[in-house]
C-alpha cells in the first residue's frame, strides 16, 4: 500500500477522494531502483503501470535511437501499455538518476477498480489520456524540430 499522499500527487490520480485514493494503493507497491538499473524491457507483458515519487526514469526504444527516448520525473506515469491491449511495453524503461522512488500499480487491480467505479475509471482514464496526448505532441515537436535541423545542415 502506497501513502495517499504520494498518490494525490500523481497527474492520474489528481483531484481524487481518499476513499478512492485509498481503493487505489490497494493495488500498488513502492519499488526503488539505482541509476541504470532496469524497471521493465520492451516486448515484456505489460502488468503493471508505474508512477515517479521521486527520482527520473528513462524510456527508451530498443535499437536506441534518440528520436526514442523520453526522460519521466515526480509526478509522472509511465508503462500505459498496461490498460490497453495487447498490453506489451513499447520502450524499455531504467532509473536514470542516483535512485528513484517508483509506484508498481498492478493494472488487472487497477482495471477490477473501474468496473466497480465507473466514475473512478473514467476520472483516471481521462487523466491518462491527456498525459498521452501531451507527450505525443512532444515527439512530433522533437521530430519537427530535428527533421528542420537535417534540413538546414544539408544546405
Amino acid at each position: 500500500m502506497v501513502n495517499l499522499d504520494t498518490l494525490e500527487r500523481m497527474e492520474v490520480f489528481k483531484n481524487l477522494d481518499d476513499r478512492r485514493l485509498s481503493a487505489v494503493s490497494e493495488c500498488c507497491a513502492e519499488m526503488v531502483f539505482q541509476r541504470g538499473e532496469g524497471i521493465f524491457k520492451a516486448g515484456q507483458e505489460a502488468r503493471h503501470l508505474w508512477a515517479v515519487a521521486e527520482g527520473r526514469v528513462n524510456l527508451h526504444a530498443e535499437p536506441a535511437s534518440t528520436l526514442q527516448e523520453s526522460e519521466v520525473s515526480e509526478t509522472q506515469v509511465f508503462g500505459w501499455p498496461s490498460l490497453l491491449h495487447p498490453r506489451i511495453y513499447r520502450f524499455s524503461a531504467a532509473c536514470a538518476a542516483r535512485s528513484a522512488k517508483v509506484v508498481r500499480i498492478d493494472s488487472d487491480c487497477l482495471q477490477a477498480l473501474f468496473e466497480k467505479d465507473p466514475e473512478l475509471g473514467y476520472r483516471v482514464m481521462s487523466r491518462l489520456l491527456r498525459v498521452i496526448g501531451n507527450r505525443f505532441d512532444q515527439l512530433q515537436e522533437e521530430v519537427v524540430k530535428r527533421r528542420g535541423q537535417d534540413m538546414m545542415n544539408q544546405w
